[in-house]
């Protein structure tokens, strides 16, 4: 009986998943944040990490799973966590009269979000699993979908140092007054049938109060980004079926900025869709590295 059981024990583990993930807290400025960790099970120490910053109205733990970025983590052995933005409104719990947004550097940002020093919190995370899971810091890499895209485009500009390469799609680029700190490797993508990035540029909702402000077009945002790196003039290379692919490169630092254009694909991040793009971004991300680790870590 003992052995039966013990054998029915063995089978019940061995369905378990690999590795669950986490939800892990941090103080910033005061404020409790929140981030959602996966670490593949027999990951060894010195593994590259990506995060995945949610559009409005979601979480990062959701986004990480629905987008696959656990499945390609087990894979391809990195660390991958996803953050939680902060809501609309402090005064109550997120939901969908709530919504998480991040702090871009979007003048038109409600009061709660403008005040949510959403950068600090990226710097406190990556030293924080620096720190308890020993991550290349040379290899961070930083992926957002809409509002998280606009977020990576603020990334990119303010902390170049400490990201090898980030990967925004749908999102909107609001320029800082300072530029990078070095050539910073991106890919841009967005869907031609989505109304929120428009390929020619037009009047999308915002977020949090469906308001519709002026966008622009596609590759004006692309622009913004080949010239904050120096890049050459684009060129166009082959790719999956539905996708048109420009590429601006060698740029700034042995950078270059990819432009990714998803035929049919309306306002998403698609995983169903010939370029895969979480598979897409990971191909993206791994061919680049900081020449050093940050100074301080």
């Amino acid at each position: 009986m003992k052995e039966i059981l013990l054998l029915l024990l063995i089978a019940v583990l061995g369905a378990v998943p690999a590795q669950a993930g986490e939800m892990r807290r941090l103080t910033v400025n005061d404020v409790e944040r929140t981030y959602y960790l996966h670490v593949p099970t027999g990951l060894e120490r010195g593994a590259p990490l990506v995060i995945m910053l949610h559009g409005a109205s979601d979480d990062g733990k959701d986004d990480v799973g629905r987008y696959g970025w656990e499945h390609m983590a087990n894979n391809n052995q990195f660390v991958v966590a996803g953050p939680d933005a902060s809501a609309v409104r402090a005064d109550r719990a997120p939901g969908p009269d709530n919504i998480r947004a991040w702090n871009s550097g979007r003048i038109d940002a409600p009061a709660n979000i403008a005040r949510s020093d959403d950068t600090a919190l990226i710097v406190a995370m990556i030293d924080d699993i620096a720190r308890t899971d020993g991550i290349d810091l040379r290899r961070v890499y930083v992926a957002g979908f809409s509002s998280g895209g606009d977020m990576a485009n603020r990334l990119g500009q303010e902390i170049a140092d400490r990201l090898a390469a980030i990967s925004t799609s749908a999102s909107d680029m609001i320029p800082l007054s300072k530029p990078p700190s070095r050539g910073l490797p991106v890919l841009f993508s967005a869907g031609d049938r989505d109304p929120h990035t428009p390929v020619n540029g037009g009047m999308a909702e915002r977020p949090w109060d469906s308001s519709l402000y002026k966008k622009e077009p596609q590759r004006a945002l692309v622009d913004r980004w080949r010239t904050l790196d120096a890049c050459p003039a684009p060129h166009t290379i082959p790719g999956p079926q539905g996708t048109l692919i420009e590429v601006s490169g060698p740029c700034r630092d042995g950078s270059e900025v990819r432009y990714v254009l998803m035929h049919g694909v309306d306002h998403k991040w698609p995983t169903d869709h010939p370029i895969g793009l979480t598979q897409a971004s990971w191909h993206f991300f791994k061919r680049f590295s900081l020449p050093a680790a940050p100074a301080g870590n």
